[in-house]
């Protein structure tokens, strides 16, 4: 069935007796919801009471009969628009039932447009000329399908006041008290003071200079994130590495044997321990979700579709997943008439109208997102020490709303000469630097109080070591504070020296 006149009546009794229930649901329930293959007569009256309620007049059924007559339309046993209208006032309908009703009736509505643009998709697809590419055929499918992607959700996109749902919101919280706010990841420190920087239709944008590895950050966040959660991962790369590379990079990672003996083909030559590693990698990620697409070549749009097909084919529907794009940067779009950051602009938009506003469930966003951007030349560490070093948003380059659209944004460089020595290169590689934080951990003070180190003040900083394509934390700036003080060592707890079993997930 593709139409219920039931439920349709029964709404519209329910609007004529609470009038004020439109407010609930005139946010995805129009005239269009309301079958008219055989009359227009139930979304007639529908708009009739809309525009009594929005223009402030009583919604009474003998003015609703008399402006529904004016239309001249034809009811059903020859009944005169008076007793229709009568009829449906004098239903048994339960109070405040509208927005169960309504969303009951929704997916009539929602069945009627499937149908509708699978049978446009045929049409297009016998129209299509025999020499169109498959890209193409696939866009026109996606571009018909997707369009009504927005209607099957019961999103709200009204003014709401936060304040009618905050006693019941905290109160509710506080009854059911959650221990995780998104996908942590594997690095102790940057949840305990940043919390997780994969929440649902949140952004976390990693900053950094070419060769500095941001790819390498985000391959290896995800890649133990999906192991831990058993969620997919789909990975975007916009043309800078082949898959063999990546696999290559990810197999050096989880097994600990080196890229070289990898790509040359070697590791089989190399003695048992090593032949034992790279085998040991295969039962770990027998069952792993994590899906490549080099997106090189292509515009933002295809982009989105690629994904929004991808989410609900191969995930579905109110399911988590995570989205991985690397990285940043001007696309094959025509730019002509337009700057880079402002194609770089649309860009990142579109990406966050997407995981925020159009890939929803129960009105919710489903998925997180992890992307990485070029710093300009303020970011090259080369040369610099800790004095003169920047390490702030000014970094970025490209587009101002790189740094507007993202919940979260971290730096991501090599440390400094001067920095290495002071620490005795006992604490890593490289520092991860928080610029912008819309969530915060159960560390706050990591995340707000400077660190004295010597007699200046600096920022909190995550420590990392990049070894092997594989990365582990070691603690922050407070544990080099606390070294350099002689009241810890490497050794303490809370700082994270080896590479993590990954059996634990």
């Amino acid at each position: 069935m593709i139409y219920n006149f039931e439920l349709e009546k029964q709404l519209l009794a329910g609007l004529i007796k609470e009038p004020d229930s439109l407010s609930e649901i005139s946010n995805f329930i129009g005239t269009s919801d309301f079958y008219s293959k055989q009359s227009s007569l139930h979304s007639t009256i529908f708009r009739i009471i809309e525009q009594a309620i929005d223009s402030g007049d009583e919604v009474d059924e003998v003015i609703i009969a008399q402006r529904v007559n004016e239309v001249g339309l034809s009811f059903e046993d020859n009944l005169n628009p008076a007793d229709y209208i009568k009829s449906l006032a004098l239903r048994k309908v339960p109070k405040g039932n509208a927005l169960k009703t309504a969303k009951e009736l929704k997916k009539y509505s929602i069945r009627r447009e499937i149908l509708e643009s699978s049978q446009d998709i045929a049409k297009k697809m016998k129209n299509m000329p025999p020499e169109a590419s498959y890209r193409s055929i696939v866009e026109a499918a996606d571009n018909t399908y997707n369009s009504r992607i927005n209607l099957y959700e019961m999103g709200n996109d009204s003014p709401e006041n936060i304040y009618e749902e905050m006693e019941d919101i905290i109160e509710e919280r506080g009854n059911n008290p959650v221990t995780e706010f998104g996908m942590m990841g594997p690095h102790p420190k940057v949840n305990e003071i940043y919390g997780s920087l994969l929440r649902a239709g949140n952004i976390t944008v990693i900053v950094a200079r070419s060769g500095v590895g941001k790819t390498n950050f985000c391959m290896d966040y995800t890649t133990k994130v999906s192991l831990q959660y058993d969620v997919p991962v789909l990975h975007f790369d916009n043309g800078e590495m082949s898959k063999e590379e990546l696999i290559m990079r990810q197999c050096a990672a989880l097994s600990g044997v080196s890229m070289h003996l990898l790509e040359s083909g070697k590791w089989r030559q190399a003695g048992e321990k090593v032949v034992e590693k790279v085998r040991s990698v295969w039962p770990k990620v027998k069952n792993l979700k994590f899906y490549y697409y080099n997106v090189g070549g292509l515009d933002v749009d295809s982009m989105v579709n690629t994904l929004k097909r991808f989410y609900y084919a191969k995930v579905g529907r109110g399911k988590p997943m995570v989205f991985s794009f690397d990285y940043i940067k001007t696309t094959s779009e025509n730019i002509a008439n337009k700057s880079e950051w402002q194609v770089v602009g649309e860009m990142v938009d579109k990406f966050k109208k997407c995981v925020q506003k159009e890939i929803l469930h129960d009105g919710n966003p489903v998925i997180p997102m992890i992307t990485s951007v070029q710093s300009n030349r303020y970011g090259i560490t080369n040369n610099r020490t800790s004095q003169n070093i920047v390490d702030d948003e000014s970094i970025v380059s490209l587009s101002d709303r790189i740094t507007q659209f993202c919940s979260h944004m971290f730096i991501l460089r090599n440390k400094t000469n001067d920095e290495i020595e002071t620490e005795g290169g006992r604490f890593g590689t490289h520092k991860l630097i928080n610029v912008k934080s819309r969530h915060l951990g159960s560390d706050i003070a990591g995340a707000v109080e400077p660190v004295r180190i010597g007699d200046a003040l600096r920022k909190n900083a995550i420590n990392l070591d990049f070894n092997n394509f594989n990365i582990t934390e070691r603690g922050d700036l407070r544990d080099i504070a606390r070294m350099l003080d002689g009241e810890e060592d490497l050794d303490s707890e809370g700082v994270q020296e080896t590479i993590p079993d990954f059996d634990q997930f």
